[in-house]
């Protein structure tokens, strides 16, 4: 969220350079840079239509208005796809929310909206983008038959498929997976467990969560890799980004572009800085909460982790050209380790996704 002028205006003065000058750096080398939209891009003369006066004023529910003329600085961050299935794409109404899609597009950003599948050509393959969500115009993430239907289908269109989902309780208390269906503010927001499951059975590749505006533990589920969020990444001004609200990462994923099957990772820590603004975080906290979290509610997993913040599923999967050297750290359960591998330079990731 690139600043808003609701429920406070505050945007950046500079027309959000400051975003890309902070961690531009880490994001400029992906084929594919995803990130969820919270929010609409609006023009001065578009108004919110989400809340009523009274939810607004007692601060139970939000609107996010982006200025529009801060929507250059999604291009110096070098993103290319943006999901709008969300609980904020549509605060300032309908035409706010196509006007946002038509300001992806003139920007070469892929927008993806509420039940609209994306296709994209890259280098001979077809890579598809499917976003699911819990509001009535989604694909709904309470749906798994229709989900699984869905991603069928898209399996015989597409060589790659990623599935993104916003779902989940929200708020420093919803870091973990619950395995159930997890409610907030009297909303289903779905079993994202077992949705993320299906999906990945039906034939999707990667899964990518967003929602809960904490960092959540990652999973590798049949030779495929789930990250159930990534915390809260840009929310400059109107949010909280106090302890683990403002503790969030760039996650780096490497795939098979034929099988799809997740190769290698990284997860590149990240800490906002008053009044949102996102950084490289030198305590690596991101790190080390996805790499506990994951201990605990995924033991069965089989992710190493390493404290540079690379993720790999076995060893031998890095490449001839790596050289490493390893030193072991046990961590929580014992039979697990952290491992630190150097990293020649120059290396290019396949695809890099952020929260």
């Amino acid at each position: 969220m690139l600043g808003s002028v609701t429920p406070k205006t505050i945007i950046p003065a500079d027309s959000g350079n400051i975003f890309a000058a902070s961690i531009g750096s880490y994001l400029s080398r992906a084929d594919f840079l995803f990130g969820n939209l919270e929010g609409a891009l609006i023009t001065a003369d578009m108004r919110t239509v989400k809340c009523s006066d009274t939810s607004r004023a007692a601060g139970r529910c939000y609107e996010f208005g982006m200025p529009v003329y801060n929507s250059p600085a999604l291009v110096k961050m070098g993103f290319s796809v943006l999901n709008l299935d969300n609980n904020h794409s549509e605060d300032y109404g309908y035409n706010a929310y196509s006007f946002t899609q038509k300001r992806l597009l003139e920007l070469n950003i892929n927008p993806l909206p509420k039940k609209e599948i994306q296709f994209i050509n890259y280098k001979n393959k077809i890579i598809a983008f499917i976003p699911f969500g819990y509001s009535g115009n989604s694909f709904d993430i309470n749906n798994i038959e229709e989900a699984n239907e869905i991603v069928k289908q898209t399996s015989g269109k597409a060589d790659i498929i990623v599935v993104s989902f916003h779902g989940g309780a929200e708020g420093k208390n919803a870091q973990h997976v619950l395995k159930a269906n997890e409610k907030f503010l009297g909303e289903d927001r779905g079993d994202v467990f077992n949705f993320a499951h299906s999906v990945i059975d039906a034939g999707a590749d990667l899964v990518l969560g967003h929602g809960p505006h904490v960092l959540r533990g990652v999973e590798f589920y049949k030779n495929k890799l789930i990250a159930y969020s990534l915390g809260n990444f840009l929310t400059y001004g109107n949010v909280s980004i106090s302890g683990v609200s403002g503790t969030s990462c760039i996650l780096d994923v490497y795939i098979d572009e034929n099988s799809g099957d997740f190769l290698r990772g990284k997860i590149i820590p990240v800490i906002q800085t008053p009044p949102g603004i996102p950084e490289y975080d030198k305590n690596n906290n991101g790190i080390k909460i996805i790499a506990g979290l994951t201990s605990v509610d995924f033991p069965a997993t089989r992710l190493f982790f390493l404290d540079s913040g690379f993720i790999v599923p076995n060893i031998s999967l890095l490449p001839d050209y790596f050289s490493f050297e390893i030193r072991s750290i046990p961590i929580t359960p014992p039979k697990d380790k952290i491992t630190q591998i150097v990293i020649p330079d120059g290396l290019k990731p396949e695809i890099k996704i952020e929260k």
